[in-house]
């Protein structure tokens, strides 16, 4: 063989041999490349339902199409339309809120875990903190105007405002079971119900409550007055009281069912609608005898 093919033979190797080099480097884990714009945050957002879908706790409509809407990790959705399209806004809490009333539509006030309580004079537009002086959880809240109002909650809790919520004064429940629903007729006569089949009546505004006989120690959840003598109170087990005596007496009524039922309301002492567990919506047209 010639020098001369000898030598390009050689630099044939030498050819080869950077190929394979620069083809390892290409294709490593570890490649050199030129820099690049820092990648962008993936925005993620509810695709459905929409526009969420946290539990949702209890909702309040001051007229046929504005209501507001409250639940778990400080849900707040509002509608203008009677429902037919929802907008979250903004609490500032990731509290669970369990309970809201709006007296008008721009004034309404939340309730929920560890003694959350916010307030709104501007339909939801903003929710401000206000300091209700308890850790305990609230699950109920109702308002007779805009300055006067009661919440309830864990361990008999009974909360009392007369000023739209700038302060919040205890009261004396005589119960450490938890209550989870309260309903003021006027502005002194209210009924609480809780846990154990508590039901406790004032007629003084909350300055003193006085438990009343359920007949039940089954959890009750909702209640519901048209008047200070007529009103209903339903919870576990399908559980439906009715009272035509400001509660001096309690009658069970028959569901027809064992679900659990968590809220109730009568627009006249013989219309009304229960909700619950399941699914399940009962409908009385004649004051809960069906």
């Amino acid at each position: 063989m010639s020098s001369t093919l000898r030598v390009n033979l050689g630099w044939i190797r030498v050819l080869a041999v950077l190929v394979l080099v620069l083809a390892v480097n290409t294709c490593s884990d570890n490649p050199v490349r030129p820099a690049l714009e820092p990648p962008q945050q993936p925005v993620w957002f509810w695709q459905n339902p929409l526009p969420q879908g946290n539990s949702l706790s209890d909702v309040c409509f001051t007229d046929a199409n504005t209501g507001t809407a409250v639940g778990a990790i400080g849900t707040i959705l509002r509608t203008t339309d009677g429902g037919a399209t929802w907008v979250s806004q903004s609490s500032g809490t990731s509290n669970t809120l369990r309970g809201v009333c709006f007296t008008d539509a721009n004034t309404g006030t939340t309730v929920g875990s560890g003694g959350t309580i916010l307030r709104t004079t501007d339909g939801g537009a903003t929710w401000v903190s206000q300091s209700s002086g308890t850790g305990d959880d609230l699950c109920g809240v109702c308002f007779k105007d805009a300055n006067t109002g009661t919440a309830v909650g864990d361990g008999g809790t009974i909360l009392r405002t007369t000023d739209g919520g700038a302060t919040w004064v205890n009261q004396l429940s005589g119960t450490d079971h938890w209550l989870d629903s309260v309903w003021f007729k006027d502005a002194n006569t209210g009924t609480a119900v809780g846990s154990g089949g508590t039901i406790l009546r004032t007629t003084d505004g909350g300055a003193t409550w006085v438990s009343q006989l359920s007949g039940t120690s089954n959890t009750l959840r909702g209640v519901c007055f048209t008047d200070a003598n007529t009103g209903t109170t339903v919870g576990s087990g399908g559980m439906i009281l009715r009272t035509t005596d400001g509660g001096a007496t309690w009658v069970r009524q028959s569901s027809g069912m064992n679900n659990a039922l968590l809220s109730v309301c009568f627009k006249d002492a013989n219309t009304g609608t229960a909700v619950g567990y399941g699914g399940t919506i009962l409908r009385t047209t004649d004051g809960g005898a069906t």
